[in-house]
């Protein structure tokens, strides 16, 4: 299995159980923290990614969009999810409002639609870019901050 490196991957999954495949792969990259940026067009598969990570850490919780929550968190410990959403926030002042500082430090925090509000995330966060393509299929693209 490859680790990924200071240079942005590519992926391609043609059903679910690839993407949970390479959710797994990319989570454990990261050893189960840091923050993902997961960006996409609405339906492609930006939650669904997140249930694929959820499966990886070994979680139980149903994992549901955070659209109208805008924060969910599952699981304890070393083995904490924090999920996000920016959708439906119309700016950066409201991103900060949610005090996302407090859950950057704890486990793996996921924000969908973090390119909306790049500011409101550390410069270390992850983007990881989903794109839906003929037949179902989903590119995954992975890009790494500059260090």
């Amino acid at each position: 299995m490859e680790k990924i490196s200071p240079y942005s991957h590519l992926f391609h999954a043609a059903n679910p159980q690839e993407t949970n495949t390479i959710a797994s792969q990319i989570l454990q990259s990261m050893e189960m923290t840091g923050v993902i940026s997961l960006e996409g067009p609405l339906g492609a598969g930006k939650t669904h990614f997140v249930k694929g990570i959820a499966l990886a850490m070994g979680l139980t919780d149903e994992v549901t969009s955070p659209t109208f929550t805008l924060l969910q968190s599952y699981g304890l410990c070393e083995k904490r999810l924090h999920h996000g959403d920016f959708y439906r926030l119309q700016s950066e002042a409201e991103a900060l409002d949610l005090g996302l500082d407090d859950y950057f430090t704890e486990g793996l925090t996921i924000i969908e639609w973090g390119n909306k509000f790049p500011n409101a995330l550390p410069q270390e966060t992850v983007r990881i870019v989903i794109t839906p393509l003929e037949n179902e299929v989903r590119e995954i693209a992975v890009f790494l901050p500059a260090s």
